[in-house]
């Protein structure tokens, strides 16, 4: 009899519009995959996981997905269900406060909470997944966790207690395509022929697709033509970038999430096969910031290019990390924000925060939560929510 493969057990928490979109890619993706989705609402999740298997059988796919009752918050639970389920990959699709809510205020209002950047939300990012890495631990669970909750930051923070993620999804990568693209079109060579590997923090991903420059931001990138590195000077970054946010420019905000639900899916499969494949994330191994991250067997490993050291890739994400609003990650997980990104919450939140350590997530959550609440009703809406 011959030999089959054990199906690989992937558990999506979260059924948003994030773990929606990566659950249609998985169920379409041809792999020999069991999937769960792990909801606090089983019923209000059934709608969206039969959409999923709808659209796959269309595609000529029938596959199955069960649905599991959990709630993060209640860790001994969650453990318990880990334990039942005994999942080989875990990706945490929620957070308590989704990227796109403050683009809901009228604009005047979202430019000046915008201005803190991304950074001054890290507290609402990091509660979920640090209840979820407590029940993996508590339950001896082996699977790896992929976390989507601004993994630049949070995976690094929970590192410092013992529960880091084991990498992170989108940001970073959702720029890598483009670039990519872009190169191609400088070089007059076919996507298929380029390769890039590029090191920066959320920041940087998020403002250059849009503006076409970094803002000052640091960032590695080395640039691959048939497998051969393109001398810096026969590409120019400049002419690159704007490419990217003109020629190549994408569909943004809700209706643009399939490219991180794309980049997720290509980590997960990634950690399925195991075969060498490089993939661009957030917050491997605790590391703040982006990355490329070659996934084999022996685990994951930042994939560097011949003129760059792994000390200097760090550095390049500690300084661009200040421009999304974060001054450090300290040595035991706490986080500071810079000077303007403080102000900025004092200002216009009135919530005065500088630093928080990771312990202190949920209340300072808490506390950020009704801050913004309030800022929102007084912007005209009255039924603002944060998750």
């Amino acid at each position: 009899m011959a030999w089959v493969e054990r199906q690989k057990k992937i558990l999506i928490i979260g059924q948003g519009v994030l773990g929606g979109d990566v659950l249609d890619f998985l169920l379409q993706s041809r792999e020999n995959l069991e999937i769960a989705v792990g909801v606090r609402n089983p019923d209000k999740a059934l709608h969206r996981v039969n959409l999923a298997r709808y659209t796959a059988m269309n595609l000529g796919f029938s596959p199955s997905v069960d649905i599991i009752p959990l709630d993060l918050m209640n860790v001994e639970a969650t453990a318990e269900r880990l334990s039942q389920l005994k999942p080989d990959i875990i990706f945490n699709a929620t957070t308590l406060h989704s990227w796109w809510v403050i683009t809901k205020l009228p604009q005047q209002a979202f430019q000046r909470i915008e201005a803190a950047r991304g950074g001054i939300w890290t507290p609402m990012h990091q509660v979920l997944i640090r209840r979820l890495m407590k029940a993996v631990r508590l339950a001896n669970c082996e699977a790896v966790v992929v976390n989507a909750s601004y993994p630049d930051v949070v995976n690094a923070s929970l590192a410092a207690e013992g529960l880091g993620p084991a990498v992170g999804i989108g940001n970073i990568a959702n720029a890598v395509p483009g670039i990519r693209l872009a190169a191609a079109y400088m070089l007059g060579l076919s996507p298929a022929l380029i390769e890039v590997r590029l090191f920066a923090h959320h920041y940087l991903s998020y403002r250059m697709p849009s503006t076409g420059g970094t803002d000052g931001a640091p960032y590695h990138l080395s640039v691959y033509a048939n497998g051969f590195e393109v001398p810096r000077e026969e590409i120019d970054h400049a002419a690159l970038f704007s490419l990217v946010a003109g020629r190549f420019r994408r569909v943004k905000g809700l209706a643009g999430q399939s490219v991180t639900a794309s980049s997720a899916t290509a980590m997960l499969l990634a950690l399925v096969r195991r075969s060498g494949d490089v993939v661009h994330a957030p917050g491997p191994l605790g590391l703040v910031g982006g990355y490329p991250v070659r996934v084999s067997k022996d685990g994951l490993l930042v994939d560097l290019p011949a003129n760059l050291s792994l000390d200097e890739a760090i550095a390049i994400n500690c300084e661009c990390q200040r421009y999304d609003g974060i001054e450090s990650v300290d040595d035991d997980g706490t986080v500071r924000f810079t000077d303007a990104a403080a102000s900025v919450l004092k200002e216009v939140l009135g919530y005065d925060l500088q630093a928080y350590q990771p312990q202190e997530c949920e209340t300072r959550a808490e506390e950020l939560a009704a801050h913004f609440a309030q800022f929102a009703r007084d912007n005209g809406m009255p039924d603002a929510r944060v998750g």
